[in-house]
């Protein structure tokens, strides 16, 4: 099987998405324009979620360096 990608245009791909999602994940009230205590999450769950991201993309900029 051939790969579509090659794994540097993976990882580079992957690093992209993640940062994205941290833009978001970074200020879910603006983005979503509700009010932080309308949001369907709660604050610990949002910051763990960000926590998570952090360490993934901390991962993929690890396997970029190898």
């Amino acid at each position: 099987m051939t790969a579509l990608y090659s794994e540097p245009t993976f990882l580079h791909g992957l690093k992209l998405v993640v940062l994205a999602e941290l833009e978001i994940a970074g200020r879910p009230e603006q983005s979503a324009g509700v009010p932080l205590d309308e949001l369907l999450f709660e604050r610990v769950d949002a910051d763990r979620y960000e926590l998570g991201l952090h360490g993934l993309l901390d991962a993929v900029v690890a396997l970029e360096r190898r």
